[in-house]
Order: structure tokens, then sequence, then C-alpha cells
């Protein structure tokens, strides 16, 4: 690959970065403590470029001459590729396909935290899941989640994907949900849905309790989708 492409993908690359950082895309991918990391990056390898690029045109680089010229093969440009797909077609967040092609597994009980007082609750999906299970939700209690619609196991659940550091980790929690508004809505809808949390239903099925609606609401969705 010749210097002055070299330098073209750097810059790309680095100019990729400080665009998804700038404008939230990058919360589809890795939590948002991970911003100020990205843009760093992108920042230090976009200026890398520029000086790199001036440098060769002004004819300071010393190169040592062997007699032939070197090629490559098309491989490097395959570094630009992720550029193209962020600028054109800008992968969504993990969302009911994730969910569907995921095996369930128990949950880890929620350690060390205060039981909830008496009362309507609004709780993140994994949260309630794992309270659920370790009997400090409490029964028959009026719960509100926000999540995304999904179908699991023959069921409508609402789910959300938590990250430990990225997408690559994420871990789907659910819970089931029934009623008639449910049913009519597509996967992938967002949804804040209240509820009663069904008796035994963490006992049951341990990775995903139930919830009997009473209200649900489409919403947008956010900006930031996964819990931690």
């Amino acid at each position: 690959m010749r210097r002055e492409t070299q330098h073209a993908v750097l810059f790309l690359l680095g100019a990729a970065l400080v665009r998804i950082a700038a404008d939230d895309t990058f919360l589809r991918y890795v939590r948002p403590a991970q911003r100020w990391w990205l843009i760093g990056a992108g920042v230090v390898m976009v200026v890398l470029a520029v000086v790199a690029t001036v440098r060769d045109l002004r004819g300071r680089d010393v190169h040592a001459a062997d007699g032939h010229e070197h090629r490559t093969g098309p491989s490097p440009w395959l570094l630009v590729l992720p550029v193209m797909v962020i600028a054109l077609v800008a992968p969504p967040a993990l969302g009911a396909d994730a969910i569907a092609r995921h095996t369930p597994t128990p949950t880890a009980v929620i350690a060390d935290v205060p039981r909830l007082p008496p009362g309507p609750a609004e709780l993140g999906v994994a949260e309630a899941v794992a309270r659920s299970i370790d009997g400090s939700l409490g029964d028959g209690r009026d719960l509100t989640v926000t999540g995304f619609l999904a179908h699991r196991g023959g069921e409508i659940v609402v789910a959300r994907m938590t990250i430990a550091c990225c997408a690559a980790d994420a871990r789907p929690y659910t819970l089931r949900v029934s009623g008639p508004e449910v049913a009519e809505l597509p996967v992938d809808t967002w949804v804040r849905v209240r509820g009663t949390v069904v008796a035994q239903a963490a006992k049951d099925n341990r990775w995903s309790p139930a919830l009997e609606v009473t209200d649900l609401t489409v919403i947008p969705a956010p900006d930031d989708p996964y819990e931690y």
C-alpha cells in the first residue's frame, strides 16, 4: 500500500471514531464511559495521519532505497470497511434477534442491596429479574419496566441487554408479558410497561419472570439502549 493510502486509511478510521463518539452512535456498541477514550484515540489517529502527510509532501521523510518497489495486496483496504459501514448503514444496537438466539441461563442474584419498600416500583429489567429470583421483589407487586419487545420460546417478552464493556459481552434479561396490547405490536418496539408480577414466576422460569400487563405505552428507542 502506498504511503499516501496508508495516511488516508488512518485518517478515515480516526475520523470514524470521532464521528460515532460525537453523535452517540457509539452507545450502540460500548458503555457511555468509553466516549472520551474513543474521541482521544480518533483524534490521535487523525493528527498522526495529517502530520505524516504533511511531512511526505515536504519531502522530509527519509526512505531506505533498495532498488525495487514494494507492493502489497488489497487486504489493507479492508480497514476502510468499518468506515463505510458506519457512514452508510450504521449497525443498530442488539435487539430481538439477539434475544431469540440466546440460550436462557440462570440469572445471578443481586447481593447486598436494600429491600424495596411496599408499593409500586419502577426498575430496570435486569434488576427486576434478579429481585424476582431472590424474592426481594415481592409477589403481586405493581411493577413498571422499560424495554423492547421480543419473542422467546413462543412467548412475548420485554427485554433489555446488559453489557459490562461492549456489545460483544451483552447478556439479555427478559420479563414475560401477556395481553392484547403486546400481542399486536411488532418485535423491537420499545415500550414502557406497567403490570403485576405473577406469583412463583421466578421459581418456574428463573431467567424470565412473568408480568400481567395493565398499561402499555409505546416510546421512542432511547439513545442508550443497554443496561449496566
